[in-house]
């Protein structure tokens, strides 16, 4: 992690998140004895969903699909591919649900969770990615186990993931993931 990605806590209550002029407070949470972040929540703003949309559809406009996991990609994802004219995109569902058929599975372990997680899709559409350019669409990226597990799920698909997007990289610059930002991580010295 480089220096510029860790700034001191000193009890501030907010970070102020700027991307490209479009500016958000958010409230700075504590996850361990000397670690706070910045907590970032897009589910619900419409009007910072479609400023970042606009960005990052520049940056996939050479996909033929989209696809994202539950629940914080989904607005997204949907305004992207709205730009692009797709006429459809991918929801990762994190539960193999009755009505799936012949369902695509992977199973992950965040750094964040205590137990192992599954990320899936209906078997049906695989069609709608095999043989397809596929952009990975996600609100944060923190430790990349999601998008490993959804590109894992691209290519058992028969699909090839050409581009990987995000609003924010979380803690330390990624060249893995176009990003509009980073959201550092706040120590107490």
């Amino acid at each position: 992690m480089s220096e510029n990605t860790i700034l001191p806590y000193t009890g501030q209550e907010y970070y102020e998140l700027n991307i490209q002029g479009f500016k958000r407070r958010l409230p700075m949470v504590q996850v361990s004895e000397d670690t706070w972040i910045a907590y970032f929540d897009s589910l619900g703003d419409r009007e910072f969903i479609a400023h970042c949309a606009n960005i990052l559809s520049e940056y996939l406009k050479d996909t033929d699909v989209l696809i994202t996991a539950e629940s914080k990609g989904i607005a997204l994802v949907h305004e992207v591919s709205l730009k692009l004219g797709h006429p459809y995109y991918i929801v990762c569902r994190k539960e193999v649900k009755p009505f799936m058929k012949d369902p695509i599975v992977v199973k992950f372990k965040p750094i964040t969770s205590r137990h192992e997680l599954v990320l899936c899709i209906d078997g049906r559409y695989k069609e709608k990615i095999s043989g397809k350019r596929v952009g990975i669409v996600d609100d944060i990226v923190s430790t990349g186990e999601t998008i490993r597990a959804m590109k894992k799920i691209v290519e058992e698909a028969g699909g090839k993931v050409t581009k990987i997007a995000a609003i924010l990289v979380e803690g330390e610059y990624r060249t893995d993931v176009y990003h509009l930002g980073i959201l550092p991580l706040f120590k107490k010295k």
